[in-house]
């Protein structure tokens, strides 16, 4: 499936890449679809140095066909089951010696789905030291979607939030991310954590998981008090913030709910703008923090914090055809978890 700015979404049929030095090709048998992907299918102009035109999807797993030149057969041989990573870097420039590969610009090295052919598609050519072997006992959805709903929510959690056993946190956001984020943040031992959603059912599973339900709130029960007013009445010190939604009220509800000096990690990118409280910023010491995606390593750690079930992402399948009703239903949210495409395509008229 490709998206351009004449034709915003449409199927084509373009020939099998051949993988490059250094690169796997794979058939993909899972890719998953982000919320990311319905804003840039309604972007207006390109962004960025985004071509007009390149095929959507940033998340994906699948079987290698074939090798690329240079590549050590005892690392990788057809048949083994991967998972790859959005945007492994070049290695070279000065973002990547940083320990920062997911944010390298440098063209050719990465953004699939971003800019670069992603996963809709049958085959995909992909960096070898981006792609990471799918452990045994993990599906293939559940590989598809740990690149970003898995990976993202981790690298936020215990890399930029940075959290510990002895916090208070709050969790913004119970969709394909947020849920994963809640279940990273059990597992590293967080010892009370707060959920905040719009969907009740998602309150609920979150309740089902083991949080508290003094300490689930439904953001559109009219009669329940804002999160925010109850941790002031109850003295509640609220470490970080992580949302995981990035709406305008999400943003501003972070602001007024974290302690002094507290921290907010914004995941979620619903909105392209948000407020600001300078007063509330400043007076309180408060740190604000971005977050995106995740390192390959992390990426193994995620993929093997599947096989232990450690996290169990809620996840739903259906043909890679109905692409765009899923995504039109994504925006409409009317998804709990994360919906998962299959490559049952049918041949084009």
């Amino acid at each position: 499936m490709r998206i351009g700015h004449e034709q915003p979404l449409h199927r084509t049929r373009h020939a099998i890449p051949k993988p490059e030095k250094d690169h796997l090709l794979v058939k993909i048998q899972a890719a998953g679809v982000c919320h990311s992907d319905c804003f840039i299918r309604d972007m207006k102009e390109p962004t960025l140095d985004w071509p007009a035109e390149f095929v959507l999807g940033h998340e994906g797993a699948g079987e290698v066909v074939e090798l690329g030149p240079g590549i050590d057969q005892s690392q990788f041989k057809v048949g083994d089951r991967v998972a790859m990573h959005i945007i492994p870097g070049c290695n070279n420039c000065t973002t990547c010696r940083l320990g920062h590969r997911r944010l390298c610009k440098v063209k050719g090295n990465g953004g699939y789905g971003l800019g670069r052919d992603g996963m809709f598609a049958e085959y995909v050519s992909v960096q070898a030291y981006g792609c990471v072997k799918v452990p045994d006992n993990v599906s293939i959805e559940a590989a598809a979607i740990a690149s970003d709903a898995v990976l993202t929510a981790y690298h936020a959690v215990k890399h930029t939030a940075d959290v510990k056993p002895d916090q208070t946190i709050a969790i913004f956001g119970l969709g394909g991310l947020g849920l994963n984020g809640l279940q990273i943040a059990q597992y590293l031992g967080v010892k009370r954590i707060l959920v905040a959603d719009k969907k009740q059912e998602a309150v609920d599973l979150a309740v089902k998981l083991g949080v508290a339900p003094e300490d689930a709130f439904c953001t559109s029960n009219s009669e329940a008090k804002p999160i925010h007013e109850v941790v002031a009445e109850k003295g509640i010190l609220v470490d970080t913030v992580l949302d995981f939604v990035g709406h305008e009220q999400t943003i501003l509800s972070a602001q007024l709910t974290v302690r002094e000096v507290g921290l907010i990690v914004l995941v979620g990118l619903i909105s392209q703008q948000g407020p600001l409280l300078p007063l509330v910023m400043t007076m309180r010491s408060i740190t604000f923090k971005g977050s995106y995606n995740g390192e390959v390593n992390a990426l193994k750690e995620c993929l093997d914090l599947l096989s232990r079930g450690v996290i169990k992402p809620e996840i739903e399948k259906t043909s890679i055809e109905n692409l765009q009703q899923v995504m039109d239903d994504l925006d409409a949210g009317k998804y709990q978890g994360r919906m998962v495409l299959t490559p049952d395509w049918k041949e084009l008229s």
